[in-house]
């Protein structure tokens, strides 16, 4: 059996920094997928047994982006428990090479769980066939500690044979928080020449800009910083360094435990009159790579920077969660109870 893709977990429909290093799974996010997404979250959001009833108006969007699932939605009503959550698939459609599993995640022993929840890039309906999609959380019942979830998967195939289809989640993550710092008073005045490195190109994760021979890992340069002169910025984020490089603006964040956390962010810098420069495009750059212990180092390039930077502002937007909850949940059922 091949290697599987993971899902790429889209607690938003749209992604605000088309810089931001790419995790290593394949993402596809075609103009039908995100419509596809953005209607169940519109018509299911605290409506779960609507996927399984197949009412109306979900018929009716359905219909429109994916006729088949309008059609092949089907109880399939199987579940298993473990770390004292049960995970339930309710209803499956499977038509061509598309699915859509439609599943719940309660906490049976407490309140581990909230709104936040995803599910971290973890869940897969395996088949003998590469594929990849996305996951979208479609209601949360704070009363039963319970997440509806819709899963759509688009397999290279172009027929999904029948025999079993096994659905597996290994990895629930929750209690994200959005913190918007101001960097600019964590750092000296005027910012300094620093000196630089090679980033480890055997631990790169990504590079984003539009010059593409200085976004190469071999002639890229980075801040040469000491994890000692880090500053904390909120939890599991840490501001590593700021300085001058030959005119360009480099600022270098620390996210602790990405592959538990999934800690994440992006920096701009903004004037007195509002204007924002971002690290992308004419404006520059990013570059990240793993550090020791699951950490993921990113370092933000500002070019182009107006000449008198008095009054400029660094601005940090950072992402941070709990621990995942970590776990084998899985249920195996015939393609047939979910097959047109």
């Amino acid at each position: 059996m091949k290697n599987w893709d993971l899902l790429e977990v889209i607690g938003e429909a749209g992604e605000t920094m088309a810089y931001e290093a790419e995790k290593p799974a394949v993402r596809r996010r075609g103009i039908r997928l995100v419509a596809l997404v953005a209607a169940m979250m519109l018509v299911m959001m605290g409506a779960f047994t609507a996927l399984a009833t197949v009412s109306e108006p979900v018929n009716d969007l359905l219909y429109s982006l994916w006729p088949y699932a309008a059609q092949s939605l089907k109880p399939i009503q199987l579940s298993c428990e473990d770390q004292g959550i049960r995970m339930e698939v309710h209803s499956a459609a499977i038509a061509g090479n598309e699915t859509l599993v439609a599943l719940s995640v309660q906490d049976l022993t407490g309140n581990r769980l909230d709104g936040t929840i995803d599910l971290f890039d973890s869940a897969n309906l395996l088949l003998p066939y590469d594929g990849s999609g996305t996951c979208v959380l479609t209601g949360w019942d704070e009363t039963e500690s319970r997440a509806d979830f819709g899963v759509y998967m688009q397999f290279d195939t172009d027929n999904i044979n029948d025999g079993k289809a096994t659905f597996r989640l290994s990895r629930i993550l929750t209690g994200k928080q959005e913190t918007t710092v101001d960097l600019t008073a964590l750092l000296p005045a005027p910012l300094a020449e620093a000196e630089t490195v090679l980033p480890p190109k055997e631990r790169i994760r990504g590079w984003s800009g539009n010059d593409v021979e200085k976004a190469k890992p071999e002639a890229l340069r980075v801040l040469e910083v000491a994890q000692s002169a880090e500053i904390p910025v909120t939890q599991g984020v840490f501001l590593a360094g700021a300085g001058m490089v030959n005119g360009e603006l480099h600022v270098q964040i620390r996210y602790e435990d990405i592959l538990h956390t999934d800690n994440h962010g992006f920096v701009q810098l903004v004037d007195e009159n509002g204007s924002v420069y971002e690290p992308g495009m004419q404006d520059g750059e990013s570059v990240s790579w793993f550090g020791e212990g699951g950490d993921s180092r990113q370092e933000y390039i500002f070019r182009n920077l107006p000449d008198d930077m008095e009054g400029l502002r660094i601005i940090g937007a950072f992402v941070t969660a709990d621990p995942a909850i970590e776990g084998e949940w899985q249920v195996t059922f015939p393609l047939e109870l979910a097959e047109e």
